[in-house]
């Protein structure tokens, strides 16, 4: 697992937090604690990484819905997005990790948004609703009795226990950019920093609050996450730990390249995926690029020229 300096604490931050939020340390609460998270970035740096690598840490089942595709219940020509998400619950076989990438798309006033926001605040709040169609089984790990295979005499029993691991065995992680939160970014496409090597300005957290939809924030948790744009430095730290895994071959190349390309990512604002992009590049430049047009295109019946 590679991460910036910045992942890595966000993950330490995160990580006691999902495993109260996943353990069964919730289950018959009076008081539920609040472990639903808000991760607030610009792109590229990495937020639903973070996320999926605590599911990774913890062994933990992930889902990741990105909420600009959400399919809403109204939609009858498609597979609801609420029928993938009672599915994955249905099968869990402890806790998991439920991302909402992008979650900021759920802002506007538009009749979309409107409804989108509906579902996701049900979703926050562990609540299902009944034209949502449910599972004919359940994993039994966590519920003592066996089901009846009548759905009709079982819809309630199935939605109560699919509503209480939502409520106990679930941490739901929100990922968004809020552009508007960025001081001289909102208008930049991807936070760009013009040429320069300063990163943009953090948002103050009366701007990231001010930036959120009152009712989406009330259902996290109060202390939001906040990844600034990486530096250099986080650029170079990254690097370093890439090269102490890459094949021997590649590594020349890389070397010769790294300089340029973290050049590149810190005036483009270019994130992590500068090293998956160099990475590539190094590899095809390791290939002799004849030797393998020759492999492709030789017919096998003929002997090599």
């Amino acid at each position: 697992m590679i991460l910036s300096p910045q992942q890595q604490r966000v993950v330490e931050e995160l990580l006691p937090v999902a495993q109260i939020a996943t353990d069964g340390s919730r289950e018959g609460m009076a008081i539920m604690p609040r472990c639903h998270s808000l991760i607030v970035a610009p792109s590229g740096v990495g937020k639903s990484f973070v996320a999926r690598e605590i599911s990774k840490i913890l062994n933990l089942p992930c889902l990741v819905l990105n909420v600009g595709s959400w399919v809403l219940l109204s939609n009858r020509s498609e597979a609801w997005t609420w029928t993938h998400i009672v599915d994955w619950v249905a099968n869990l076989k402890s806790g998991g990790i439920l991302v909402l990438d992008e979650i900021d798309k759920c802002a506007g006033g538009s009749e979309w948004s409107n409804y989108l926001r509906l579902e996701i605040h049900d979703l926050l709040d562990s609540v299902i609703q009944i034209s949502v169609p449910l599972p004919n089984q359940l994993h039994d790990l966590l519920f003592e009795n066996p089901w009846s295979e009548s759905p009709d005499q079982t819809a309630p029993q199935v939605r109560g226990c699919l509503e209480r691991v939502l409520r106990e065995r679930v941490m739901v992680i929100g990922c968004g950019a809020w552009q508007s939160a960025w001081r001289g970014n909102a208008r930049q496409m991807g936070f760009s920093n013009g040429g320069t090597e300063t990163p943009p300005e953090p948002p103050s957290r009366a701007q990231i609050l001010a930036s959120i939809e009152p009712e989406l924030r009330q259902r996290f948790r109060n202390s939001i996450i906040l990844m600034h744009p990486m530096s250099k430095a986080d650029y170079l730290c990254v690097a370093k730990s890439i090269e102490k895994i890459i094949p021997h071959n590649v590594l020349p190349a890389w070397t010769n390249l790294v300089e340029d390309a973290i050049q590149q990512a810190v005036e483009s604002t270019l994130g992590m995926r500068v090293f998956e992009e160099l990475l590539l590049q190094a590899m095809v430049m390791s290939r002799d690029v004849q030797n393998i047009k020759r492999e492709i295109f030789r017919d096998p019946r003929l002997p090599m020229i």
